[in-house]
């Protein structure tokens, strides 16, 4: 005879439906590859019927939370889900206050400015304000990012309530890039201190070489980190002995977006 909890498993697993079961695998699977995949490629990796794979994606295709292009077409994932997850930040508004502010800091730094934010515990670029040199650096929105060598990943994290970053930082992998990269969890949280004590954070190129970060955090009304905002450029144009002087600048300027959104602390 079943005993309660496997009866209540038989139960949830009646009213599970199958197709939105694997659609969101599909949408799972694309979430992690911007390059997108053909119908053959996600029955190899997910072993769905294919005639069950291009009903989902075809109707995706439809509601507008995919992209198919190419010849063999690929699926990838539309900037529709990007607005749904915006939605989902404490403040919608967020991207309003913040463009005005990132263009006046790409006007003045003259490099690339991005905002991003914490979703389930991935880093995600929301916008940018491309950077005014003949190069500069350009990145797709929604796009993720690695949390212990960015920038963003360090600013957000480090003003955590300290059981939501415990189990941040037990979750990560610490993923080495090269010899700069933080790659044991003492001394992350010893970068963190760092962070908390200056305002800003750096990327001082522990993932890409010759590339460089500096960031802060943007709270919301309630003291939490919702946000951050940072810079990036190579090396040569934003030093290591730069990173002060715009880690103050950046730290201010998020501050005043901080209390356009009801911060005082």
């Amino acid at each position: 005879m079943k005993q309660g909890k496997d009866l209540i498993e038989d139960v949830e697993k009646s009213y599970s439906v199958p197709n939105l079961d694997r659609a969101l695998s599909i949408v799972e699977l694309l979430q992690d590859s911007p390059q997108g995949f053909s119908l053959t490629e996600l029955q190899e990796r997910l072993g769905f019927p294919k005639s069950s794979i291009f009903r989902i994606t075809q109707t995706l295709v439809n509601r507008g939370y995919l992209i198919k292009s190419g010849q063999p077409s690929l699926f990838s994932l539309s900037k529709r889900f990007l607005h749904i997850g915006l939605s989902t930040l404490s403040e919608p508004n967020l991207l309003e206050k913040c463009l005005p502010v990132m263009r006046l800091l790409r006007d003045e730094l003259k490099e690339t400015i991005l905002v991003g934010a914490l979703v389930e515990k991935k880093g995600v670029l929301l916008e940018q304000v491309l950077g005014s040199h003949p190069f500069t650096f350009m990145l797709n929105a929604g796009q993720g990012f690695h949390l212990h060598p960015s920038a963003p990943g360090k600013s957000i994290i480090a003003f955590l309530p300290q059981s939501e970053r415990e189990a941040i930082i037990e979750s990560m992998s610490f993923e080495k890039f090269n010899d700069r990269t933080i790659t044991n969890i003492h001394d992350f949280k010893e970068a963190l201190n760092k962070v908390r004590s200056c305002g800003y954070s750096i990327d001082y190129a522990e993932e890409l070489e010759g590339v460089h970060c500096v960031g802060a955090p943007i709270f919301n009304q309630y003291g939490c980190p919702i946000s951050a905002i940072w810079v990036t450029g190579p090396s040569a144009r934003l030093p290591l002995e730069k990173f002060e002087e715009v880690g103050d600048m950046i730290r201010d300027m998020c501050l005043g977006i901080s209390r356009q959104l009801g911060y005082n602390q």
